[in-house]
């Protein structure tokens, strides 16, 4: 959760909100830079995009939940024609996509930055010509595996579809829309441990919230690691909760057959954590008619210790920034995640490198701040800034969750083992 890019269905918009927009390839000369031939493509600039953009910058690239990136990086001849523009998003630390504060660096498993070395590295490549230098210099091209039947993750050992085609006509522009599919006794037979959980999305379809997993514009797949798993139960019923949005108008209706892949941890494997989800969220929330600032929260106490494996904030069109706090029973306080930026077409789900223990007693207190401004109504057309704004499911309205996800030990003996934060960490740790 190749999938097309479905977060929004007017060609321009995806084109005006995509993370990986760059503008139009320009020469990468600049006439008041000073000349400096000693970077080059092959030796200084080819490792990096190797590591921090070519999983994505590629055909067939990475599909985080639509968000797919338009031009390729692999070769010379490939990134030469856009080395300003790419220059100008580095500096920028508009890419990679990621929108923790800086201060959070190190802390998230998944995070995709370049440090300072490297946004230089790529910005006097651009300024100094974009030589492309000696190939025997770089490193040898990656080889990617092959994506199988479009499951990025490989063929998966249970496949679970919305129960029917569903036909979203001409007429619709934002629904939302519950269907259930019964998992028949054949394919699952007992229960079973989870490994990963990637969704394959029809067109027209925003985010899914599933009783397996979930999807969003920018979110990843979900694979956990050696020993950690969610458990699928024999004779669950899957719940598909379907955010669709679309252009309306004559010839729009498209069909909807989203899947759901699951693959499974091998059966003599032993799990020593599952994860499971939930929010800390507002529902009655009001934002009025032109406030470029408004905050909401919502907050919950732990009651017992336990481990935080992810952070997702989700807000829509007008979310604007958010933020975690945990103070714990000693009531000195540490804030957790700080999204200075929020980004509705990249909605990241931050994994910890070391799953963070919390100690029962602690309230984590979630805000969120949203822009209900004419300059927002200016970015997205579809907000109307001249009208209040309450917590639903269009596009239109707004929500404020903070999802997050934690781990319980299957052995409840686990949690009186010493030093347990350290294994945790160090299972977490691919």
């Amino acid at each position: 959760m190749v999938m097309r890019n479905k977060l929004m269905s007017m060609a321009w918009v995806v084109l005006m909100t995509s993370p990986w927009l760059i503008v139009a390839p320009a020469a990468a000369d600049d006439d008041n830079a000073t000349p400096d031939r000693s970077v080059t493509f092959y030796r200084d600039v080819l490792p990096i995009l190797q590591e921090k953009c070519q999983d994505c910058h590629r055909p067939s690239g990475a599909n985080f939940s639509g968000m797919v990136a338009p031009m390729s990086l692999l070769t010379y001849q490939e990134v030469r024609p856009w080395a300003k523009s790419i220059a100008e998003r580095v500096r920028a630390r508009e890419m990679p996509p990621w929108d923790a504060a800086q201060e959070f660096h190190g802390i998230f498993l998944n995070e995709r930055t370049l440090n300072d070395e490297q946004v230089e590295t790529v910005v006097r490549w651009a300024q100094s010509g974009a030589q492309a230098g000696n190939p025997a210099e770089g490193p040898a091209p990656r080889v990617f595996p092959e994506i199988e039947g479009g499951w990025a993750l490989g063929q998966p050992d249970l496949v679970v579809s919305i129960p029917e085609p569903f036909l979203l006509k001409d007429e619709i522009n934002d629904l939302y829309i519950t269907f259930f599919t019964d998992i028949p006794e054949s394919d699952l037979a007992e229960d079973r441990f989870v490994k990963s959980v990637e969704f394959k999305p029809g067109p027209a379809v925003h985010h899914i919230i599933s009783n397996v997993g979930g999807l969003a514009p920018g979110t990843d797949p979900t694979v956990y690691p050696e020993g950690f798993a969610s458990v699928l139960r024999k004779g669950t019923q899957v719940r598909w909760q379907m955010h669709y949005h679309k252009e309306a108008g004559p010839g729009t209706a498209v069909v909807d057959e989203t899947q759901v892949g699951i693959r499974f941890h091998p059966k003599e494997m032993k799990i020593r954590y599952t994860i499971e989800g939930s929010n800390i969220g507002n529902h009655t929330f009001e934002i009025p008619p032109a406030h470029a600032h408004w905050e909401v929260g919502a907050a919950r106490i732990f009651e017992k210790d336990t481990f935080l494996y992810t952070l997702l904030p989700h807000m829509h069109l007008r979310g604007k920034a958010a933020e975690y706090v945990a103070i714990y029973p000693d009531n000195t306080r540490e804030t957790l995640l700080v999204v200075p930026a929020y980004d509705f077409n990249w909605q990241t789900r931050y994994i910890y490198r070391e799953p963070k223990f919390i100690p029962g007693g602690t309230r984590i207190e979630v805000r969120m701040w949203f822009d209900n401004s004419p300059e927002r109504s200016r970015q997205f057309p579809e907000v109307d800034a001249n009208k209040a704004v309450r917590f639903g499911g269009p596009t239109t309205d707004e929500m404020m969750l903070g999802w997050y996800s934690t781990i319980t030990p299957v052995d409840p003996q686990d949690w009186a083992q010493p030093n347990l934060a350290a294994q945790v960490a160090a299972r977490s740790n691919p």
